[in-house]
C-alpha cells in the first residue's frame, strides 16, 4: 500500500485501535484500525468508509461545531465582543501571509458555525465569501452574514466550478475528516481553485500517533491523522510552495489522555446502544448531556425573546453587547492564550501555503 501523504511504499506500518468516544459513532471504528507510515507519521483507517455512510453520520448524528451551537429558536445573538480565539489567531496569522480586501474571494471548506466568518466580517472584510458547509444548523447563520453556501460535503467535482476564481482556501480542522485515500484529490482540488500567487490555510490535529501515543488524538470520526513531516511533504508533492507551517495549542508531551480515559471509564462514559439499522451506537451519557443543553438553550433563548420584547431588537444587543464586553479579557490576555502560542509539538499544525 501507498502512503497518501508523502507516496512511499508501506510494508510494515504500525497498527493502532480508535480511543472510546463520549459522544455517538459509527460501530465500525470498533473494528477498524489506524495504519501509520513508517515514513511520514501519516495515519490512515485500514479502509475507506462508505460515503453515504459518513454523509448520513455527519447529517444527522456527529456533533461538530454546527450541531453544538445550533440555536432552538432562530435569532442571532452574536455582538460586537463576540469572541471565538481560535478564528481570531488564525485570521491574525493569515493577515501576515495574505493581503485580503473586499476585491478578494475566501471559500471556506467546512464552514461550521461560521466563527471564522465573523471574525472576517469584524475585521472590516466585506467581499465575497463561499462557505461549503453540510451541516444545516449553520446555513441560517452563514447566509445571514453574506455567505454564498453551498450545502454540501466538499468534493474535487465541486471544486470545478470556482477553478482560478479563489485568493484564499480557508479549511480548519476538516481535512482529517476525509477518507485518506481522497486527501491528494482534495488538496490537488484546493490547488486548482487557487488564483496564480493564493493562499491555502490548513489547521489540523497534530496526529503524531506514534511520537504522541498518551495525547488523545486517536479521535473518532476522524480518518486521516496528519503529523508536521506528511503534511509538508503532501503539499510539496502537489506543487504548493510552503510559506508557513508549525504546531500551536497546548503542548502534546503533556496530555495524560489514559488517565483521562480511565476517569470516563469509572463514569460510565462509554456505554452505548446500538442502533441495528443504521449501525450507529450511540452514547448514553452524551445524549442525557445533549438534553440538558437543549434545555439551557431554550431558557437562554426565552430570556433574550422576552429582551427582545421588551427593548426592541436593537436595544437588547446593545444590553448584551454591554455585558459581554464587561467580561470580554483584555488584550494582553487574549494573546495569552494557547492558540496563539507556537512552538514545537503542539496540539495542533497550521500551514500557509502558495500557488
Amino acid at each position: 500500500m501507498k502512503c497518501q501523504a508523502c507516496n512511499s511504499e508501506i510494508n510494515n506500518p504500525s497498527r493502532f485501535s480508535y480511543t472510546p468516544t463520549t459522544m455517538d459513532k459509527l460501530k465500525l471504528f470498533d473494528e477498524r484500525e489506524i495504519l501509520c507510515c513508517p515514513e511520514c507519521g501519516f495515519g490512515m483507517i485500514d479502509q475507506d468508509v462508505n460515503d453515504e455512510v459518513l454523509a448520513k453520520y455527519y447529517h444527522s448524528e456527529y456533533s461538530g461545531k454546527a450541531k453544538k451551537r445550533a440555536e432552538t429558536i432562530s435569532i442571532d445573538v452574536k455582538t460586537e465582543s463576540s469572541t471565538d480565539l481560535r478564528a481570531i489567531s488564525q485570521l491574525s496569522l493569515i493577515q501576515q501571509y495574505v493581503e485580503l480586501n473586499n476585491n478578494s474571494v475566501i471559500l471556506e471548506i467546512g464552514a461550521g458555525a461560521g466563527g471564522f466568518l465573523f471574525a472576517l466580517r469584524k475585521a472590516g472584510y466585506q467581499g465575497r465569501y463561499i462557505a461549503v458547509e453540510p451541516q444545516s444548523q449553520a446555513h441560517s447563520f452563514l447566509e445571514k452574514h453574506g455567505a454564498e453556501v453551498e450545502k454540501q460535503t466538499y468534493t474535487v467535482s465541486l471544486a470545478k466550478k470556482y477553478e482560478s476564481q479563489v485568493d484564499l482556501v480557508f479549511m480548519s480542522h476538516s481535512l482529517e475528516h476525509f477518507n485518506p485515500t481522497l486527501i491528494p484529490g482534495i488538496v490537488a482540488s484546493v490547488f486548482s481553485m487557487l488564483k496564480e500567487g493564493g493562499c491555502f490555510f490548513c489547521e489540523v490535529p497534530n496526529a503524531d500517533i506514534q511520537k504522541y501515543p498518551n495525547a488523545g488524538e486517536r479521535v473518532v470520526p476522524h480518518l486521516s491523522f496528519f503529523t508536521e513531516e506528511s503534511l509538508l511533504s503532501l503539499f510539496e508533492r502537489l506543487q504548493f510552495k510552503i510559506e508557513f507551517l508549525k504546531t500551536c495549542g497546548q503542548p502534546q508531551l503533556e496530555k495524560d489522555h489514559q488517565k483521562q480515559m480511565q476517569e470516563l471509564q469509572s463514569g460510565g462514559y462509554f456505554e452505548y446502544e446500538e442502533d441495528s439499522e443504521t449501525g450507529i451506537l450511540r452514547n448514553r451519557k452524551y445524549h442525557e448531556y445533549l438534553e440538558l443543553e437543549r434545555g439551557k438553550q431554550a431558557k437562554r433563548q426565552r430570556r433574550m425573546l422576552l429582551l427582545v420584547s421588551l427593548l426592541g431588537y436593537s436595544r437588547a444587543l446593545k444590553v448584551l453587547e454591554l455585558l459581554r464586553k464587561i467580561k470580554k479579557p483584555g488584550a494582553v490576555r487574549l494573546l495569552g492564550s494557547q492558540v496563539f502560542h507556537y512552538g514545537d509539538d503542539r496540539e495542533f499544525i497550521r500551514s500557509i501555503a502558495v500557488k
